[in-house]
């Protein structure tokens, strides 16, 4: 018996809104096999509408396309919501103009774009980036094109044609060792401006990475906000995990991770499409007590109060409603930390993704030594155990992906002189520092007895990652000397 579909009913929705996404449980037919009916899960598919509420049918269609190929529905329905939101400008432009996509002229294309280009904000600074511009662009053609198609309209995108003068374009991307190079195919309108010269998203710097954690302490906010901040710039750092993978972090992986000798956080993939795929990201003994202590002494607290025995698990937590933290808090996070910071530059969450993967590499060159980018690549491929390590740990699927951050790694490398060792010593330095910044910030809020435990507690978990570089011998004694002035202090 053929499995009934799943019915979805659309809630009148205030004007402006395009799209919504597609609850729970929201199944997708797929084919037929004698009498059962295949689906799939689609749900937090975006479902396109006109800003009055009516449903855009051939916007619709595209999303239904977009299904199929089973992309990454996560976070504000990943690939395909990314495409809605960019076609969401071509719908309002529609909708303003009364008419329909297929009705669309080249000199309606053109105005589009121009609209585009000159839409200000308040303070006169360009709404988007004329490499923004473009990407909207094509993917508008994009879709015009599978418009024309669906209504069988001849040349409605072509050069000869008497509708919207675009032509198909190619690029072809050179593959890795032993793999085809990629072609792909784009439309394209003389109209579109040239992308911009400087479009690269560089690492986040250490700098403003110190000036965002100092920036906890100065915004007006409740202490379990002030250490939920800390804490999410320590995972971001630390993982070089995505925003969605920081938001599907478990209470249950992080105690799991407490009980190792060398301990590793499970995350979850969530760039391959279908179901998240676990990984295991390392992570130090330092930046996890700090996490553990988030979980235990304030986590806890407002899980108990809001939710009672209902736990869902995840470790951050809106702190009005217990609920998980969505992944666009954790930008928005950020956002407010770097406006506080007076940070300039670009501060956001993937940025310290690209840190994360660049000091990887940066650390390679050290222990290593390896000279110049022309004998980095030949290295990378003969220590595929390491490379092979940190694609496990950031959810790369492809070696040749790691390449982009080599020139990065090359820049912070002043010398490429340095021991295998100094691999764990960085890492461990790095930890240090934040400790640092964050006992200076503390320490005018805390009584001095409360403070020296602080300290004490803090440094207890130091030398205990300073054990698995140096090992026991030589640390025996600093722990020794801890443990009379923490009896001392008590």
């Amino acid at each position: 018996m053929a499995q009934k579909a799943t019915v979805v009913s659309l809630p009148v929705r205030r004007k402006r809104k395009n799209f919504i996404s597609a609850p729970p449980g929201t199944r997708l037919f797929r084919l037929r096999n004698g009498n059962r009916t295949v689906t799939h899960d689609v749900s937090g598919l975006p479902l396109p509408l006109w800003p009055d509420g009516r449903w855009c049918v051939e916007l619709a269609a595209y999303m239904h396309q977009l299904a199929l190929r089973r992309l990454s529905l996560k976070d504000r329905g990943g690939t395909p919501g990314t495409y809605a939101s960019i076609l969401s400008h071509v719908v309002r432009y529609c909708d303003v103009k009364k008419i329909d996509f297929h009705q669309m002229t080249d000199g309606n294309f053109v105005e589009f774009v121009e609209q585009l280009q000159n839409e200000k904000k308040a303070d006169g600074e360009r709404v988007r980036s004329d490499s923004h511009v473009v990407d909207v662009g094509h993917r508008t053609l994009d879709f015009l094109d599978f418009v024309g198609r669906r209504r069988r309209i001849k040349d409605f995108l072509s050069l000869e044609g008497a509708h919207i003068l675009a032509e198909r374009r190619s690029f072809t991307r050179k593959g890795g060792r032993g793999k085809r190079a990629i072609s792909r195919e784009y439309w394209h309108h003389s109209c579109l401006p040239q992308r911009d010269p400087e479009d690269k998203r560089y690492p986040v710097p250490e700098q403003y990475i110190d000036r965002l954690r100092k920036a906890t302490f100065s915004v007006k906010s409740s202490s379990f906000i002030k250490r939920r901040r800390l804490v999410l710039l320590r995972v971001l750092e630390a993982t070089g995990a995505r925003r969605i993978e920081i938001a599907s972090l478990t209470v249950e992986s992080v105690l799991a991770a407490k009980k190792m000798e060398r301990p590793f956080l499970q995350m979850l993939t969530f760039k391959r499409g279908g179901e998240p795929v676990p990984r295991l990201v390392p992570i130090n003994h330092t930046d996890l007590a700090y996490l553990v202590e988030y979980i235990v002494y304030f986590r806890s607290t407002i899980v108990e109060r809001k939710l009672g025995d209902t736990d869902h698990g995840l470790v951050f937590i809106n702190e009005r409603s217990a609920k998980p933290l969505k992944p666009g808090t954790v930008t928005l996070e950020l956002h407010i930390l770097r406006k506080a910071a007076e940070i300039k530059g670009r501060a956001h969450p993937h940025l310290f993704r690209h840190r994360y993967v660049t000091m990887a590499l940066y650390r390679l060159i050290r222990a290593y030594k390896i000279k110049d980018k022309d004998h980095f690549s030949d290295a990378l491929f003969k220590l595929r155990d390491f490379a092979q390590r940190v694609m496990e740990w950031t959810g790369h699927k492809d070696i040749e992906s790691l390449s982009r951050y080599v020139d990065w790694a090359f820049a912070l490398s002043a010398t490429v002189e340095g021991k295998a060792e100094e691999v764990d010593i960085s890492e461990l330095a790095r930890t240090g520092r934040i400790t640092l910044q964050e006992l200076k910030e503390m320490r005018h809020d805390m009584s001095a007895a409360d403070f020296a435990s602080e300290v004490l507690k803090r440094f207890h978990v130091f030398v205990k990652d300073m054990s698995r570089i140096d090992g026991e011998k030589g640390v025996a004694s600093v722990e020794s000397a801890l443990g009379r002035l923490g009896g001392a202090a008590t």
